[in-house]
């Protein structure tokens, strides 16, 4: 979390009122309109069903290659890490480690965490086993995570819980140190899949993604750059993040936002100007680089975290991969965490 944070300004932001606006405020508006008849039509699926809308994939179309620049701006120098691996707990079907190696830093980048850490569940079935890189949620102790990695775990799947402090915007720092923690983020992702390939009892033609909320949109992101995963599951994600970032009513996001802008007396449309100017490492800019056959999402209708129309904007510039829609929020999603789990571990037994 963000450090003290200074009292609250006097002087409001100026409010916009030029044509530009006006013109932005009917585009919005007819976009809201769009959405709520794509939510209409899915909530009429839903109330003839189960509660779940689960809409398999279009005809793919293929995946962009990775510009050359954009694959040199994640690599990373190759050298061997001085690997520490503890044993936290021996469970019937799979155990669980803790584990941790110096990041190894591209040049120009500055590390706010020099350390990878992750929780290893590694599966007791017999054989190389397919694996799967977990990224968390925004904030938390990982509670939610450790309970989908252990049921993947028990079913035969290696699962590493990544762990990462947060990426909210602080007033002390920069907007564009956003794009400094993203591409930390990706760049740790990639050495724990290192790590993997290494591993004797990790089948490295098997490897896959898990992420949720942030963790999701990392995870659009390793499916864009790391070529060695193979299969994703995306759930609670969105795009582009300036926008969930102006537009979210979460306070985890919204009271950060509101200290940022007091700070530096900016008004929220510059706050998201910048935002948008300085972050590359976004998963909607990288969702052409992403095969859509390999993916799964999982989508709510009545989110106002990540926002509804971020993810089914997420969701189309992927290319309408294979979905499922559930008329839940962002937190009462956890509700249909069970049909998540089981849904996930069919998608990566089908893909892996």
């Amino acid at each position: 979390n963000p450090g003290s944070f200074p009292t609250r300004s006097t002087s409001a932001p100026p409010r916009m009122t030029s044509p530009q606006h006006t013109a932005d405020s009917r585009q919005q508006t007819a976009h809201t309109i769009s959405v709520c008849c794509v939510l209409g039509a899915v909530c009429v699926v839903l109330s003839a069903g189960s509660g779940c809308a689960h809409v398999p994939s279009r005809q793919s179309r293929p995946a962009e290659p990775l510009p050359a620049e954009l694959a040199a701006y994640y690599r990373y120098p190759s050298k061997p890490a001085d690997v520490t691996t503890e044993l936290v707990r021996e469970r019937p079907r799979f155990t669980e480690s803790l584990v941790r190696f110096p990041l190894s830093v591209p040049a120009g980048l500055e590390p706010t965490e020099p350390v990878v850490e992750f929780e290893w569940f590694e599966s007791k079935q017999p054989g190389r086993r397919p694996a799967i890189v977990f990224n968390p949620i925004l904030g938390g102790d990982y509670p939610l995570e450790r309970g989908i990695c252990r049921y993947l775990a028990a079913r035969g799947l290696h699962v590493a819980l990544v762990h990462r402090k947060t990426l909210k915007v602080s007033p002390e720092h920069p907007i564009d140190r956003l794009e400094l923690l993203l591409r930390q983020t990706v760049v740790r992702m990639r050495q724990v899949v290192d790590w993997m390939e290494g591993e004797a009892r990790v089948d490295p033609t098997r490897l896959g993604g898990f992420g949720i909320s942030m963790g999701g949109m990392a995870g659009v992101i390793a499916a864009a750059v790391e070529p060695r995963l193979k299969a994703h599951v995306v759930a609670l994600a969105g795009g582009p993040l300036a926008t969930i970032l102006v537009t979210s009513h979460d306070p985890l996001l919204a009271k950060p936002r509101r200290r940022y802008l007091e700070h530096n007396r900016m008004d929220l449309a510059t706050f998201e100007r910048r935002v948008r100017d300085s972050v590359k490492t976004d998963p909607l800019v990288l969702a052409p680089h992403v095969d859509p056959s390999r993916l799964f999402l999982f989508i709510t209708l009545f989110d106002r975290t990540v926002g509804t129309p971020n993810e089914l904007r997420l969701w189309r510039a992927l290319g309408k991969p294979e979905a499922t829609f559930v008329p839940l929020g962002h937190y009462t999603a956890y509700l249909s965490l069970p049909y998540l789990k089981r849904a996930s571990l069919g998608f990566f037994r089908k893909t892996l």
